[in-house]
């Protein structure tokens, strides 16, 4: 049964986040005094993959005064990241009385990488993200006596893989929240996202693991102004830090071979929409300068047409925000987790 905007609505409207949200002015004593401690008794872990590959994993127990977690929430992040980012969220995730799972993508974070340079951001085909994916699901949750519901937020690149997973696997997931999907690119290198497919299917031939663009971009440092990820200066530098004190982290741009992968799956989701079973929460950003937001729209228009799905209430966007909805300053972040809280609470 599809989720209605009303029902949304209704759900907003009684504020369901039981914890405050970290605000940005104590972001650092709070951190140190929660997250940090919290985040001592996670255990990280490592799944070898059945063609010997390795990724690496946490799962987040609720928080102790919850006897029975709500749900399983799976976070699935975007290009570049590591679970590693995502301290804050599962930390308040967990509060809420969620168990987390988050893990690093095949190529990225912790994860075993796919290039002699490490800084490469490298895939052969999605399909390995949406396989790894399942066989982690399938090992570390499906495997677990007692099943809770399944959700999922996936971010960027994330909610790409979260896309094609759910049109493959329709039947795992109860609830999707998708922030800022990639659902189409930005190909402003190459003026627009038809030229960057047509280019990067040329150029992967003879040279797959060339940086996409001609240009070396190993990962760099850089400021807080003029960035097109988030308006949040307090979580930018934490960020920063993040993958200073951890250089395995690190990873710069991605390979003619990742962008032509990417470019392979993108009519996919489009095209596939009548096979995901459940109603989505779609999240745009105003000002998202990495990803399409024609193609978000065009994503909820199809899924529309499927009876059982769609996108909740149409479409979201969240006004002012860049494309990191989930790093951004505290009045857009709370929205994000009040819409994403909203819609796993409702019937």
């Amino acid at each position: 049964m599809k989720l209605t905007s009303a029902v949304l609505c209704v759900a907003l409207a009684a504020n369901v986040l039981a914890s405050p949200l970290l605000r940005a002015d104590e972001f650092t004593l709070r951190y140190q005094q929660q997250i940090a401690p919290f985040w001592q008794t996670v255990q990280p872990q490592q799944l070898k993959l059945q063609d010997g590959s390795h990724i690496h994993y946490v799962l987040l127990s609720a928080a102790q005064n919850a006897a029975i977690p709500k749900a399983t929430v799976v976070v699935v992040n975007g290009r570049t990241e590591s679970y590693l980012k995502y301290k804050e969220l599962a930390y308040e995730l967990t509060q809420q009385g969620y168990q987390v799972l988050m893990f690093d993508h095949r190529g990225q974070g912790l994860s075993e990488r796919l290039t002699a340079n490490p800084h490469k951001g490298h895939i052969e085909a999605f399909q390995q993200y949406v396989d790894d994916m399942h066989q982690l699901i399938s090992r570390v949750l499906l495997a677990q006596p007692a099943q809770q519901p399944l959700y999922l937020i996936g971010h960027s690149m994330g909610g790409a893989i979260s896309t094609l997973y759910l049109q493959q696997h329709p039947q795992v997931f109860q609830k999707a929240a998708l922030s800022a999907p990639m659902h189409g690119i930005n190909g402003k290198l190459f003026y627009d996202e038809a030229d960057a497919c047509r280019l990067a299917s040329l150029v992967s031939v003879f040279s797959t693991e060339g940086y996409a663009g001609f240009v070396d971009k190993a990962y760099d440092t850089r400021p807080f102004e003029g960035n097109e990820l988030t308006g949040s200066e307090v979580r930018y530098q934490w960020m920063q830090e993040l993958y200073q004190q951890n250089p395995q982290l690190q990873l710069g741009g991605a390979t003619w071979g990742w962008l032509n992968a990417a470019c392979a799956v993108l009519p996919q989701m489009q095209q596939q929409t009548a096979k995901i079973k459940i109603p989505l929460l779609l999240m745009q950003a105003e000002l998202d300068s990495i990803v399409s937001a024609s193609a978000q729209q065009q994503f909820c228009t199809l899924l529309a047409e499927n009876p059982d799905s769609g996108c909740v209430g149409g479409l979201q966007p969240i006004k002012g925000a860049k494309h990191e909805l989930l790093f951004e300053q505290d009045d857009i972040r709370q929205q994000v987790l009040d819409k994403i809280q909203a819609y796993f609470a409702a019937d």
